[in-house]
């Protein structure tokens, strides 16, 4: 590519001066890394792309599935089925062939954290549940890599950047996890444009920070609240008794947290003796459609009566939508000597498929 056309691509950003050409440069050789291709990578990764941040990274383990169209702009109907990862990176690449782009079919864990984060100046958090989260943000401080967070749910979201040279950090603002069962957006459903505007936040901070060492949101959350067009920014400090960053770095411990419960896959599940499939969502979800055969019993009621009598079967196999609410009823009937597992990726993994479950569970 000539140089003419690299002035041209950059052109409308260089004339910004607090980008000029030696932000362009600068950008050219950061290295980024998207933890998530959802909703939140879809929005902010073409932003970065086409801003022609150097080398980035995709990290995301998930599949295009019809119900991530709504939010998830970079994919279409002819990715259904692919990983997202490799579906981001051929968008991307035909976007800005000029940049450098790795995608991973692989979840972020324990195991490859450390070099992830090492190789990189700056992280995106787009994942979608607490485990990931947390060692993004408990990794961010270990190894000094500045995160910007999102997260977003029904018609609310926050966003903001941890540098813990310079601030708090995630345990600094929630000190630990929320126990029980907390809805994500498959859960609770989402806004569309509401997680794009946060992803475009996300990518506007990361382009800033790595021009110019600095961010508008160290140090500040930012909330918004789509139903009434309305948003706050809530100063964060950094806690003198932090769990993380009060810590020496060879001190902080990172831990993913493992399923308490066996997942098993549809046809595995169909193939155990006596199983017998239990429906934890609650009632409007159920009728909307369910995995043949299966009971329905929902976490609210099980919340309140723990003893609930279950009908007599060698294995209890648990789904909701997407998980956690399975796992939490998992949790209430352990204990009883009962044979339990969890549906991998819950009912979303078999929403329009339900006749080819049902063909399968009476092996036609």
């Amino acid at each position: 590519m000539s140089p003419d056309e690299i002035d041209t691509r950059y052109l409308k950003q260089t004339l910004v001066p607090e980008i000029g050409d030696a932000g362009q440069t600068r950008l050219a050789r950061s290295r980024v890394l998207c933890i998530g291709a959802g909703g939140l990578g879809c929005a902010s990764l073409p932003y970065l792309a086409g801003a022609g941040v150097g080398h980035i990274t995709i990290v995301d383990d998930d599949r295009v599935e019809r119900s991530n169209l709504q939010r998830q702009v970079l994919f279409g109907e002819s990715d259904l089925g692919l990983p997202k990862a490799q579906a981001a990176l051929r968008r991307l690449s035909d976007l800005n062939p000029q940049i450098e782009l790795q995608a991973l079919d692989e979840r972020l864990s324990i195991e490859n954290v450390e070099s992830l984060f090492r190789d990189h100046d700056l992280v995106l958090d787009g994942s979608d549940n607490y485990a990931t989260k947390f060692l993004c943000g408990d990794a961010s401080v270990k190894f000094g890599v500045p995160l910007i967070y999102a997260s977003a749910t029904g018609m609310e979201a926050m966003v903001t950047l941890f540098d813990a040279a310079d601030g708090g950090c995630l345990r600094c603002l929630f000190p630990s996890p929320p126990t029980g069962w907390v809805p994500n957006c498959a859960e609770a459903g989402v806004l569309g444009p509401l997680v794009g505007t946060v992803g475009c936040i996300q990518a506007t901070e990361a382009v800033m920070w790595l021009v110019t060492g600095r961010s508008g949101l160290n140090g500040r959350l930012w909330w918004l609240d789509a139903r009434a067009a309305a948003s706050r920014q809530l100063e964060l400090r950094k806690r003198s008794e932090c769990p993380t960053c009060s810590l020496p770095r060879d001190r902080i411990e990172l831990a993913c947290k493992p399923p308490a419960f066996p997942e098993i896959d549809f046809q595995l599940a169909c193939d155990l003796d006596k199983n017998l499939f239990v429906d934890v969502r609650e009632i409007d979800e159920f009728e909307k459609g369910h995995l043949p055969g299966a009971i329905h019993l929902p976490l609210s009621r099980l919340d309140r009566d723990a003893d609930v009598s279950l009908a007599n079967a060698q294995h209890y196999v648990l789904y909701c939508q997407t998980g956690p609410r399975a796992e939490r009823a998992a949790q209430i009937l352990d204990g009883r000597g009962l044979r339990l597992y969890l549906l991998r990726g819950g009912m979303a993994s078999w929403e329009g498929e339900l006749e080819r479950c049902v063909a399968v569970r009476h092996g036609t």
